[in-house]
Protein backbone atom coordinates (compact mmCIF):
# COMPACT_ATOMS: atom_id res chain seq x y z
CA UNK A 1 0.00 0.00 0.00
CA UNK A 2 1.08 3.49 -1.39
CA UNK A 3 2.00 5.86 1.57
CA UNK A 4 2.25 3.31 5.47
CA UNK A 5 5.66 2.16 6.02
CA UNK A 6 7.08 -0.72 5.01
CA UNK A 7 6.73 -3.63 7.55
CA UNK A 8 9.48 -6.19 7.33
CA UNK A 9 9.55 -9.50 8.26
CA UNK A 10 10.77 -9.46 11.58
CA UNK A 11 14.61 -10.52 10.71
CA UNK A 12 15.29 -6.66 9.62
CA UNK A 13 15.89 -8.38 5.78
CA UNK A 14 14.39 -5.29 3.64
CA UNK A 15 15.80 -1.78 2.05
CA UNK A 16 12.51 -0.34 2.10
CA UNK A 17 12.54 1.97 4.82
CA UNK A 18 11.47 1.04 7.71
CA UNK A 19 9.78 4.32 9.63
CA UNK A 20 8.70 5.26 13.52
CA UNK A 21 7.21 8.40 14.74
CA UNK A 22 8.81 9.70 17.87
CA UNK A 23 8.08 12.74 20.37
CA UNK A 24 10.63 14.43 22.53
CA UNK A 25 9.99 13.74 25.87
CA UNK A 26 12.66 15.43 27.91
CA UNK A 27 12.61 19.17 28.63
CA UNK A 28 15.69 20.24 27.78
CA UNK A 29 14.66 18.93 23.96
CA UNK A 30 17.81 17.24 22.03
CA UNK A 31 20.82 19.16 23.16
CA UNK A 32 24.29 18.08 23.29
CA UNK A 33 23.92 15.09 25.39
CA UNK A 34 20.97 12.77 24.07
CA UNK A 35 22.05 13.90 20.83
CA UNK A 36 25.78 12.02 21.66
CA UNK A 37 23.36 9.58 22.87
CA UNK A 38 21.54 9.24 20.32
CA UNK A 39 24.32 9.45 17.50
CA UNK A 40 26.16 6.60 19.32
CA UNK A 41 23.31 4.29 19.40
CA UNK A 42 22.38 4.80 15.81
CA UNK A 43 26.25 4.12 14.81
CA UNK A 44 25.94 0.83 16.09
CA UNK A 45 23.85 -0.49 13.33
CA UNK A 46 24.91 -0.48 9.76
CA UNK A 47 21.66 0.90 8.02
CA UNK A 48 21.08 4.54 7.87
CA UNK A 49 19.37 6.17 10.17
CA UNK A 50 17.78 9.47 9.19
CA UNK A 51 15.45 11.81 11.56
CA UNK A 52 13.00 13.86 9.73
CA UNK A 53 11.16 16.73 11.92
CA UNK A 54 7.61 16.10 11.74
CA UNK A 55 6.25 18.64 14.17
CA UNK A 56 8.53 21.75 15.96
CA UNK A 57 6.05 21.49 18.96
CA UNK A 58 6.24 24.20 21.56
CA UNK A 59 10.25 25.13 20.76
CA UNK A 60 12.54 26.63 17.78
CA UNK A 61 13.72 24.31 15.82
CA UNK A 62 14.62 23.61 11.55
CA UNK A 63 12.00 23.92 8.84
CA UNK A 64 9.73 21.22 9.44
CA UNK A 65 10.44 18.39 6.89
CA UNK A 66 14.38 18.77 7.57
CA UNK A 67 16.07 15.45 7.32
CA UNK A 68 19.31 14.93 8.90
CA UNK A 69 21.29 11.75 9.77
CA UNK A 70 21.08 10.39 13.04
CA UNK A 71 24.65 8.93 13.51
CA UNK A 72 26.12 12.61 13.22
CA UNK A 73 25.80 14.40 16.46
CA UNK A 74 26.06 17.86 14.98
CA UNK A 75 22.86 16.88 12.74
CA UNK A 76 21.06 16.06 15.54
CA UNK A 77 22.03 19.09 17.10
CA UNK A 78 21.27 21.71 14.36
CA UNK A 79 17.63 19.91 14.10
CA UNK A 80 16.71 21.97 17.51
CA UNK A 81 14.39 19.83 18.26
CA UNK A 82 12.68 21.00 21.74
CA UNK A 83 10.25 19.32 23.78
CA UNK A 84 7.27 18.19 21.82
CA UNK A 85 8.82 18.00 18.80
CA UNK A 86 7.64 14.95 16.21
CA UNK A 87 10.01 13.38 14.68
CA UNK A 88 10.47 10.35 12.18
CA UNK A 89 12.72 8.11 12.39
CA UNK A 90 14.07 6.10 8.83
CA UNK A 91 16.33 3.38 9.31
CA UNK A 92 16.93 1.63 5.41
CA UNK A 93 19.42 -1.11 5.01
CA UNK A 94 19.71 -4.68 6.53
CA UNK A 95 19.28 -4.34 10.64
CA UNK A 96 16.86 -1.16 9.73
CA UNK A 97 14.33 -2.66 12.03
CA UNK A 98 16.49 -3.30 14.54
CA UNK A 99 17.80 0.18 14.43
CA UNK A 100 14.39 1.78 14.05
CA UNK A 101 13.20 -0.13 17.71
CA UNK A 102 16.52 0.80 19.45
CA UNK A 103 16.62 4.66 18.41
CA UNK A 104 12.66 4.58 19.30
CA UNK A 105 13.04 3.24 22.46
CA UNK A 106 16.33 5.90 23.41
CA UNK A 107 13.04 8.72 22.95
CA UNK A 108 10.44 6.78 24.81
CA UNK A 109 13.03 6.32 27.81
CA UNK A 110 14.00 10.50 27.75
CA UNK A 111 17.76 9.25 26.04
CA UNK A 112 18.22 7.98 30.49
CA UNK A 113 17.86 11.35 31.64
CA UNK A 114 14.73 12.01 33.57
Amino acid sequence: MQGEPMIDDGLGKTNEPIVRRVTVLNPPGLHARPASVLAARAREFQCDVELVLVDAGSGRASEIGTRVDAKSILDVIVLGAAQGAQLDVIATGADASEAAGAIEALFRSSFGME
